[in-house]
């Protein structure tokens, strides 16, 4: 009796090999084409600040935000406008609330200068223009709203004008916590420094990074 030996063929492994190479080539290029026409994150414009920004004209806007304990609180406007031009530029700011809404006011802006609105020395009686370390002159000035009619973590609308141009950003309000704890408002005679210590009826959590002490829970 003889024996017959089966020749098993080798497509099939083949066969599945190929398969396998096949969907892994289109793994791969499905990858490949989300990178594509998913731009990374990083590539995207955002805010590196707690406020919000703009340009109306020649000059930039930075980090808009206003400084309220509460809501139908009086607040602070904290803002930094840079006229980066040759030219001096007028800017006419706005706090856009129903209730309370202060009368725009205007600073003048020389060429090459910036003015931090917000700043507790702008109440003070020797507050002076100073030069930063850019050698951009930089001046302060104040802008208070009377009444704040959001609760902090929402915003109020400000509008900045400069030569007919006009721009308007929703500012956060912030509470007077952290590096904010020094703009607080002041009485309307007051010409002495804002209070450096937030208001007794606000609380401020743990600043970012810190673990809060046994005692808060």
């Amino acid at each position: 009796m003889k024996l017959r030996l089966r020749r098993t063929s080798s497509r099939r492994p083949v066969a599945q090999r190929s398969a396998f190479a096949v969907v892994t080539l289109a793994a791969t290029m499905g990858v490949a084409g989300c990178a594509v026409f998913s731009p990374a994150t990083v590539l995207k414009p955002y805010e590196p600040s707690d406020g919000t920004g703009t340009t109306v004209g020649a000059v930039t806007v930075r980090n808009a935000l206003v400084v309220s304990s509460g809501v139908d609180e009086p607040g602070v406007l904290s803002v930094v406008l840079v006229n980066p031009g040759p030219d001096p530029a007028t800017v006419s700011v706005s706090v856009d609330v129903d209730a309370g809404a202060p009368a725009a006011q205007s600073f003048f802006l020389a060429a090459g200068s910036s003015l931090h609105l917000g700043d507790p020395s702008a109440v003070a009686d020797d507050a002076a223009a100073t030069d930063d370390d850019s050698g951009t002159q930089s001046q302060v000035g104040w802008v208070q709203v009377p009444q704040v009619p959001v609760t902090p973590g929402e915003t109020v609308p400000v509008t900045f004008r400069v030569d007919g141009q006009a721009q308007a950003v929703q500012a956060p309000v912030v509470l007077p916590c952290f590096e904010y704890a020094a703009i607080t408002p002041t009485a309307p005679s007051d010409t002495a420094s804002a209070s450096a210590t937030p208001s007794p009826s606000v609380t401020c959590g743990p600043a970012v990074g810190e673990e809060p002490s046994a005692a808060e829970g």
